[in-house]
């Protein structure tokens, strides 16, 4: 097949003029007044919306202005749910693929200019209406040589041209077809973004919960250590201790205090990056005002969703379905598909068709005339666009692959850690009951002086450790939960409650 460029597909009209002649009357302008006064209101609102997007735009990219909201934002009292509505809408990557999807829809839209009369594209679409308009003139020479004076002669003179492309063997159903599925992809790449804000806040928010409650957990430890070391001063100044004791328990307390201000120190970064996956800028020191801690974290846990039940080939079956990563890239696939039905239509003619009506005062004039196109070498450009569609194709295809067995990885990955999570957190409740039960029993016997001050440190570290490890199972669950929900392309079942502690 022989091989042509783009313009050769496009035959350029007979633009001539067409105006009315002086005895033209002005009542038979109304119609063609009318659409004219229609397509510059059309374009004076489309111009005036540009420039007010144009004017929100210009304090940020001039530097005048910070892309970092700092207005002071309060979500206190809201759960994960209203949490993630509002991150949504407020995190700027998911407002940017939001706008990317409508780029799409427009840009889907936009090609239906270039539709043939025979195709889906529709007639009103196909035609290209032009209007021009002028005035010329020209000098003539004097009659006279002696006489050196000259006047000119001119006059107005105005066109109608209409351009119909009638056939381009399958160019536009290719490229709207190509476009349509990057609509598609657009949308799902829309809700995979929500997606990645859902998983990132949910994981931001359990995060800050654990760290809450591990902070209350260093806190029972300082105040286990602080009470055996008003107890080893007491017993000391009863003559039933020495002072090695009450040093080392001075110790202990030191110790203790350290792993509370790591702690608070791992709150206030937690809180940092709940507050950025919300879209906020808030130092820890404002949290108050923002999302104060809730009392009681280390007594009453919060869950987000309920337990899944399904193990990973189920979970991988449902993401073939319907995963938005997944889908998207089939979407591009198809996408692809059509590129390469473009590549091998461009390398057909195109048929046109052009009407002209012209008026150069005071003839009228008029012309059509029908037109095919087959170009005939344009070294090998339209044969390697087709090679380069092929190729771009055989990418796409690699690229859904990739995406499948990176889905089946995370999925695997997030369902082993839900049962591990569930395993961790059985272990540590039945850990909890011994470590407390011991711990009650080692602080009668310590103050009686039947147990030393080591079996008093072991108990105390025990049950810290057992609250600790309860507490990180937990959340560590809610978190695998929270990531499942993505990587299968499920809506989020919200199922927020408290987890009280004799519920454990």
């Amino acid at each position: 097949m022989q091989e042509g460029g783009d313009s050769a597909y496009r035959v350029r009209s007979l633009r001539g003029g067409i105006s009315p002649p002086r005895r033209f009357g002005f009542a038979a302008c109304l119609p063609a007044l009318a659409a004219a006064c229609a397509f510059a209101f059309c374009g004076c609102e489309g111009v005036h919306r540009a420039r007010m997007a144009q004017r929100d735009s210009a304090a940020a990219a001039s530097g005048e202005a910070s892309a970092v909201g700092s207005a002071a934002v309060d979500v206190n009292g809201f759960g994960l749910e209203k949490l993630v509505a509002f991150a949504v809408t407020n995190r700027p990557e998911a407002v940017a693929a939001e706008l990317a999807a409508r780029d799409a829809r427009l840009a889907l839209k936009q090609l239906a200019a270039d539709a043939p009369v025979l195709s889906d594209g529709g007639i009103w679409h196909a035609p290209h209406l032009s209007v021009s308009g002028g005035y010329e003139a020209s000098s003539e020479t004097a009659r006279h040589p002696e006489n050196l004076e000259a006047n000119t002669r001119g006059g107005a003179s105005a066109g109608l041209s209409l351009d119909l492309l009638l056939w381009d063997w399958g160019r536009y159903d290719a490229s709207a077809k190509a476009q349509a599925e990057r609509v598609i992809a657009a949308e799902l790449e829309l809700a995979d973004v929500r997606n990645s804000v859902f998983e990132e806040v949910s994981s931001a928010y359990f995060t800050l919960m654990e760290k809450d409650s591990l902070l209350e957990v260093a806190f029972t430890n300082e105040f286990e250590y602080a009470e055996h070391l008003r107890r080893a001063e007491d017993r000391l100044k009863a003559g039933e201790a020495i002072g090695l004791d009450v040093l080392r328990a001075r110790m202990d307390l030191s110790r203790a205090r350290q792993n509370t201000v790591a702690a608070s120190n791992d709150v206030a970064v937690a809180f940092v990056q709940f507050m950025r996956s919300l879209g906020i800028d808030c130092s820890p020191d404002r949290r108050d005002g923002v999302f104060a801690a809730r009392e009681s974290p280390l007594l009453a846990a919060v869950r987000g969703f309920p337990d899944t039940s399904f193990d990973a080939a189920s979970a991988f079956a449902l993401a073939m379905a319907d995963s938005p990563a997944i889908c998207t890239r089939r979407a591009r696939l198809r996408a692809a598909i059509a590129d390469v039905d473009y590549a091998v239509a461009d390398l057909k003619p195109s048929l046109n068709a052009s009407v002209s009506l012209r008026w150069t005062d005071p003839v009228w004039l008029w012309n059509w005339g029908v037109n095919g196109v087959q170009s005939l070498f344009l070294g090998r450009r339209k044969q390697l666009a087709l090679e380069r569609a092929v190729v771009a194709m055989q990418i796409a295809g690699s690229g859904l692959a990739q995406t499948e067995r990176d889905i089946m990885r995370d999925i695997e990955i997030a369902v082993a850690e839900r049962d591990n999570a569930r395993e961790a957190m059985a272990s540590a409740a039945s850990s909890i009951r011994q470590a407390a039960e011991n711990l009650r029993t080692v602080e009668r016997q310590y103050g009686l002086g039947d147990v030393s001050r080591i079996e008093f440190a072991d108990s105390v570290t025990g049950y810290v450790d057992a609250l600790g490890g309860w507490i990180s199972a937990f959340y560590r669950g809610q978190r695998a939960e929270a990531a499942i929900f993505p990587l299968v392309g499920q809506s989020p079942v919200f199922a927020e409650e408290t987890v009280l502690e004799d519920e454990r």
